[in-house]
């Protein structure tokens, strides 16, 4: 698909306060879902130190983000086509030294991805876990919100800590948010609703529950099998959530303020 036929990128952002909720594997099997519709995906590690997307894919990829930021290759030289329709920005895993990004890398990565403008269809960007400065930036840059949440206090207290730093600094007023490893549906759901009537009245900002997810240990065999779990289990209800995620997702319209200026720019239309 050639960058003539794209009517502009949608950009999400996945995020996290606390590690261990499965945002990897989800970012892995929204992509996956978005490409085998058709839509050409790009997923971008923002792991800086410890990549995880590519493992999760099975893939070893040749090159990084860190070649791209010293000099030697080009950012599209470095995306690699996993799945068709698919592609992976990988980030180096366990160089010393590569743990942040200074302002002059960021600023540089930013430029560097604003030229894949309507390259793609869809970029997710999968972001480490915590609040540092190498998360919010860059999820800052993007069109849409995700916060990955489970419905324990010290997730969705990290939670919390994502979304008044984008709020307050960046000046994000939506979000959404994807509940995780629940045990039961109806206790994270009144645990959740009462999470968002906080958010709502202490940060006011909108926000919107995507869904709440059940627990799924087989989420953890296709991690060890490298897949994903959309392709294992195509016809699974846990796969139909996903793929209803993936639908009210790119069904939500975008205006001009969303994403940052300096990141694709007030002339860019969003794909509705």
């Amino acid at each position: 698909m050639n960058s003539d036929s794209m009517m502009g990128t949608r950009v999400l952002s996945f995020s996290s306060g606390k590690g261990g909720v499965g945002k990897t594997s989800l970012v892995t099997n929204l992509g996956a879902l978005w490409s085998k519709a058709g839509k050409k995906t790009l997923l971008i590690d923002g792991d800086w130190s410890l990549g995880k997307l590519g493992i999760a894919m099975g893939v070893r990829p040749k090159w990084t983000i860190e070649k791209v930021l010293s000099g030697e290759i080009d950012l599209l030289s470095a995306v690699q086509e996993v799945y068709p329709n698919l592609y992976l920005l990988a980030s180096p895993s366990g160089v010393l030294g590569f743990e942040e990004l200074d302002e002059t890398s960021r600023n540089q990565l930013f430029f560097e991805i604003e030229a894949l403008k309507n390259q793609f269809h869809l970029i997710l960007f999968d972001h480490s876990s915590g609040v540092h400065s190498g998360v919010t930036p860059f999820a800052a840059a993007a069109h849409q919100q995700i916060v990955v949440t489970t419905s324990e206090p010290t997730s969705y207290t990290d939670a919390y800590a994502i979304m008044k730093i984008l709020s307050q600094k960046y000046s994000i007023r939506e979000f959404w948010l994807m509940v995780t490893m629940s045990h039961s549906h109806n206790e994270s759901d009144r645990i959740i609703d009462r999470f968002m009537d906080v958010v709502r009245s202490q940060l006011e900002v909108k926000i919107r529950l995507l869904d709440i997810f059940p627990w799924e240990p087989r989420l953890g065999e296709a991690l060890r099998r490298q897949k994903p779990f959309v392709e294992i289990y195509p016809s699974d209800q846990f796969t139909q959530k996903l793929s209803e995620v993936c639908r009210r997702l790119e069904q939500s319209p975008l205006t001009q303020n969303h994403g940052l200026r300096f990141f694709y720019g007030a002339e860019s239309e969003p794909r509705a």
